[in-house]
């Protein structure tokens, strides 16, 4: 356990001092937030104040672009260098570096979480439980686990430049096309259709519900978990096909 401990501050200080992620992962979320808010004052998405509405799709935002590019691109880049090699001569182990580089971006992703709904809610002062805000915040931690699974895959590209290209693309798809840059129902009805299936919207979609005191659909649940399952074994078995 001592390893895995050392591996996750060493890697919370090197992420702190990584401007890129602070950037695009904070920073960006934030200013879209302002610009978005500014431009749609006083409408709302499905009976929930427009401000709150999209207080969670630029969390959900910024949780699927660090977890995918941030973190998928981290993981590649560290396996191109060559101080790789001396780290597992150390008393640490391949699968509790994993872990370790696994448990450094939930922590990040918990910052993420707890930084914007304090800043905005400080901000813009939503009427909200506190009990709405941690069961908002578990299924937003708890769901982001896919998009890492994501980053993974995404890192299986053998060259830095194919992986930085495709994990844009596959962002910034999930973003719009998932319906968390502007609401699913603006869009025509066949790209509707397909939004509705990403896992994007699927993952802020259960945090809708909850701002709307409703359950969170069960098949949201099965959806996510199917996607999770079939980019972890996809992720595993392209990982084995390297080594091999």
């Amino acid at each position: 356990m001592r390893p895995i401990i050392l591996t996750v501050k060493m890697e919370l200080q090197r992420m702190i001092k990584d401007k890129y992620f602070l950037f695009y992962s904070l920073l960006m979320p934030f200013i879209l937030y302002c610009l978005f808010t500014y431009m749609s004052r006083g409408s709302s998405v499905n009976g929930i104040d427009f401000d709150y509405y999209f207080l969670i799709s630029m969390t959900c935002y910024s949780l699927v672009m660090t977890s995918v590019q941030t973190f998928g691109i981290q993981i590649m880049h560290d396996r191109k260098q060559t101080w790789m090699n001396y780290l597992f001569t150390q008393p640490i182990t391949r699968p509790q570096y994993f872990i370790s580089r696994i448990m450094t971006q939930l922590i990040l992703n918990i910052v993420i979480v707890s930084l914007f709904f304090f800043i905005i809610n400080l901000w813009k002062q939503f009427d909200r439980p506190f009990s709405e805000w941690m069961m908002t915040s578990l299924w937003l931690l708890s769901g982001s686990t896919l998009f890492l699974t994501i980053g993974i895959l995404v890192a299986q590209s053998r060259k830095i430049e194919t992986a930085s290209a495709t994990s844009n693309i596959v962002v910034l798809g999930l973003a719009i096309v998932g319906g968390l840059w502007m609401p699913l129902n603006s869009f025509p009805v066949w790209l509707q259709t397909i939004g509705e299936w990403l896992p994007s919207y699927l993952y802020a979609q259960g945090a809708w519900s909850i701002a709307a005191n409703q359950g969170i659909d069960f098949s949201n649940i099965i959806i996510i978990v199917c996607y999770f399952l079939v980019c972890f074994i996809c992720a595993m078995l392209l990982q084995y096909r390297k080594r091999s």
